[in-house]
């Protein structure tokens, strides 16, 4: 699934106190805003560094003009999908110009949903996991739990075991090592090593990019603190949050680009030793294919197709998005779509999230031939909730609604256009505001 352009209006967005994970109110402070203000102008600086060389480019307007002709079209898998290094330049020129100030809002819109909390990756003060209270590690320890992991690695390998099956034991056994670390009484033993999230048609990238950005600020505390390489990190080690970004374009290089481009500025998304190797702790993985292809979904009883998979059932998955793509979804089959969320609601496991944002100038879905229309909003809520609603008391649906938003704006900070156009001459982008239609889902 493509993510595509929306066109720029202008509005004064409503002031709306953001929710906690519980669904109550949590108090709006200037810290809090200037906070976000200063982690956007940082996710700006960094997608200006990446793009900047591609906007000086003497054809970047005319390749743009090429591309906005070929989404007009709905030509999308011309667009996004040619195997060449035109084709590959077609996606780098519509990321420089789209992605910039959709990261910004997903930004902003994960940081409201706590995001960074309920995949584990806030650092309390006392250096202590605030989920579980595990206790940072001595070098002593940490020795000897390198080799644990070394002995069971060569083990395994000489069983004759696949690199992935190593992988998921050496993982397996690093939550052990967790459990022990914790105080007598403490959930531990409950708090993953690794915790998984399925970005639906972020092949842009903009959905990603955004949540690393958000989990490298909650890594390093505060957004002040030093992210240097020489900086401390807590010893708490929070999960590795591994992302497959499902996609039917072309978008793996220039996702890789992407996410080496986040652990570069934010050091904390790059510290994590496994299998004798550096792996990131915040691992991004493209999942090419149509998500409303049966042969894409991993099902208890496996799959035969050699077609890469997505498996909505992992034990270790916590967050589910589909932003900007779900109106897509639903014009392309709606039957396949509502079946695809039926599937989803059937296999994620109790806790998970799971986010649905559009553009509100697409949140009317065309019904029958009569030229009737439904809102998006409802038609969620009913498909996953069930006829009564996602609330505390209603619904019986396998989901029940944290956040729910029809027509929320969100705007550009107010120096955003300088920050991302401040490398150099070339093209300059204007950034624009979103009107959007925002669920939130918790799986009961």
């Amino acid at each position: 699934m493509q993510q595509k352009p929306s066109r720029p209006v202008k509005a004064t967005p409503r002031t709306r106190q953001p929710l906690d994970l519980e669904g109550t109110v949590l108090q709006a402070d200037s810290h809090a805003a200037d906070s976000s203000a200063s982690s956007s102008t940082r996710l700006l600086a960094l997608l200006s560094r990446l793009f900047a060389p591609l906007r000086r480019s003497p054809n970047f307007s005319a390749t743009l003009q090429h591309v906005k002709g070929l989404l007009y079209d709905q030509q999308y898998l011309a667009a996004f999908g040619t195997e060449s290094e035109e084709g590959e330049r077609w996606r780098e020129v519509y990321a420089a110009r789209w992605v910039p100030s959709r990261a910004v809002i997903y930004q902003r819109i994960f940081d409201e949903c706590d995001l960074a909390r309920h995949l584990g990756w806030q650092i309390p003060s006392d250096g202590t996991n605030e989920e579980s209270g595990e206790r940072p590690r001595s070098e002593e320890e940490e020795l000897e739990q390198e080799r644990e992991r070394a002995k069971l690695r060569r083990r395994l390998r000489q069983e004759g075991k696949s690199a992935d099956e190593i992988s998921q034991a050496v993982d397996e056994l690093e939550q052990k090592l967790r459990a022990a670390r914790a105080p007598a009484g403490s959930e531990a033993e409950d708090a993953p090593a690794v915790v998984d999230a399925i970005m639906i048609g972020a092949g842009a990238g903009s959905e990603v990019v955004a949540l690393g950005a958000v989990l490298g600020v909650a890594a390093a505390g505060t957004e002040g603190e030093d992210t240097s390489e020489s900086a401390p990190v807590s010893d708490r080690r929070p999960p590795r949050v591994r992302v497959q970004a499902v996609d039917q374009g072309s978008w793996d290089v220039l996702l890789d680009k992407m996410a080496q481009g986040l652990r570069e500025a934010w050091p904390p998304l790059d510290r994590e030793h496994v299998d004798q190797q550096q792996k990131p702790r915040f691992d991004v993985r493209f999942v090419k294919g149509n998500v409303l292809d049966d042969k894409m979904i991993a099902t208890a009883a496996g799959s035969s197709s050699s077609a890469p998979m997505i498996d909505f059932g992992s034990s270790s998955l916590r967050l589910i998005t589909i932003c900007f793509t779900i109106t897509e979804l639903l014009l392309q089959s709606r039957l396949e779509t509502l079946r695809l969320l039926s599937t989803i609601s059937r296999s994620a496991p109790s806790g998970t999230l799971f986010l649905i944002v559009e553009s509100a100038s697409l949140a009317q879905i065309p019904i029958g031939q009569e030229g009737r229309t439904y809102p998006l909003g409802k038609l969620l809520d009913h498909a996953l909730c069930g006829s009564g609603g996602g609330g505390e008391h209603g619904g019986g649906g396998a989901w029940e609604i944290l956040r729910s938003e029809d027509a929320k704006w969100y705007r550009m900070p107010e120096d955003a256009d300088e920050v991302y156009n401040a490398m150099g001459k070339g093209t300059k982008v204007k950034l624009e505001n979103s009107r959007v239609v925002l669920r939130l889902y918790r799986k009961r």
